[in-house]
């Protein structure tokens, strides 16, 4: 349980790493690559394995190299989640170890200690809970812009509350145009509809910071409080939203099974609904909750209520008057984050489906302009199996 929940908050990526695919362009094969995050591009397994033993001999070369003490690690981490289904991470201790009586109080020691506390964890005598994290801010101040580092600074910066410096990244990872286009856009329409105080409780990187990203970025929807559902099991990350909401800190037990895990997350979520008082809603994922009955669907998002009411009108008004949906059809940026954009895009599909029916019958020109934006999704959206893709035709022409 103690590695799903580290895997959790180090990554946040649990719901699209699993619709992400393999995109190997490796210019040379005896050549090591630098390592970035699988959000943006899957490798397939055995990619990841090779680039350690290409990182590995350059640290054997090269012992004061931190870049490639750090790319030895995250090689090594992602060869390890791809191909043991234990995930198992002890392999890495010998790197870190390594790693610190080569380059000790350096960017990368700052760095991969963060990483190690939350994979493999730190000797008692280091590991006071809060150490790792107080590590990864020093690494933020040494380097604010390591750019393919931004998730993980924000996911760190998230559980200490420093909300200055939060702000700082993300305003320096929004001016570095690294981020989506596309996933901004999505986010902007998961959000325009909802309440200034609306709680949005999300479930993964992608998910979590391109809505961020518009708060610190563009300061845009700032009044809404983003709540990342995995990490609240963090207690760092629990007491840092529930002093910012202003409600007393809710205890996590300790969960062994999924089972248990999964009833604590609702109870915290209910928890944070009840004690604030605030209009709350819900990304769409295949998640389904034992409170199903009180998520009424507004398009991109669903909204928590006690009692019924039109949230078919909702979701027309969203996309009618709200929606920016030109990107659907045609973008003037490359997409840096192949591995999950666009897949993204088709929650358009089931998410309007609904509304999609309802101009069947009422509006003619509206069906026929839905139709058309579905199908276009459709037709961009690559690597999906064709059993899929066949499901999300009969979906649209049901």
């Amino acid at each position: 349980m103690r590695k799903r929940i580290s895997y959790f908050l180090a990554a946040l990526a649990v719901v699209l790493s699993a619709t992400a695919q393999s995109n190997n362009k490796s210019t040379d094969d005896n050549v090591p690559q630098k390592i970035v995050t699988f959000v943006k591009v899957e490798h397939a397994p055995e990619w990841y394995g090779r680039q350690a033993t290409l990182w590995r001999a350059v640290t054997e070369r090269e012992p004061k190299n931190e870049e490639a003490w750090i790319n030895l690690y995250h090689a090594t981490r992602y060869s390890i989640m791809f191909t043991d289904k234990s995930e198992d991470y002890s392999p890495l201790t010998d790197i870190w170890q390594s790693m610190r009586k080569a380059v000790p109080d350096t960017y990368a020691d700052y760095l991969l200690t963060y990483f190690h506390a939350k994979f493999v964890g730190l000797p008692d005598a280091e590991d006071d809970g809060r150490k790792s994290l107080q590590n990864m801010v020093k690494a933020i101040r040494m380097r604010p812009d390591e750019v393919n580092a931004y998730p993980d600074y924000v996911a760190c910066l998230l559980m200490t509350g420093d909300e200055a410096l939060l702000d700082d990244i993300l305003h320096r990872w929004y001016e570095s145009g690294t981020y989506s286009a596309s996933l901004l856009n999505y986010a902007y329409n998961e959000m325009v509809g909802l309440p200034d105080d609306a709680l949005f409780f999300t479930n993964g990187d992608v998910d979590t910071y391109s809505k961020l990203l518009l708060q610190g970025g563009k300061g845009l929807f700032r009044g809404v409080k983003v709540v990342c559902i995995p990490m609240l099991y963090s207690p760092s990350y629990r007491e840092t939203v529930c002093r910012q909401l202003g409600v007393p800190v809710l205890e996590a037990p300790k969960a062994t099974t999924e089972e248990e895990y999964n009833a604590w997350v609702e109870r915290a979520e209910l928890y944070l609904i009840e004690k604030t008082g605030r209009p709350a809603y819900f990304y769409i994922g295949e998640r389904v909750p034992s409170f199903e009955d009180k998520l009424y669907s507004e398009g991109l998002v669903y909204r928590y209520s006690n009692r019924r009411y039109d949230n078919l009108a909702v979701k027309q008004q969203n996309y009618e008057k709200r929606y920016l949906l030109d990107y659907l059809y045609e973008s003037f940026v490359p997409e840096t984050y192949e591995a999950s954009a666009y897949r993204l895009n088709l929650n358009y599909i089931p998410c309007l489906k609904s509304l999609l029916e309802w101009y069947k019958q009422n509006d003619k020109a509206r069906y026929k302009e839905l139709y058309t934006m579905m199908m276009t999704i459709l037709l961009k959206t690559e690597k999906i199996s064709d059993e899929k893709r066949q499901s999300y035709y009969d979906e649209i022409n049901r």
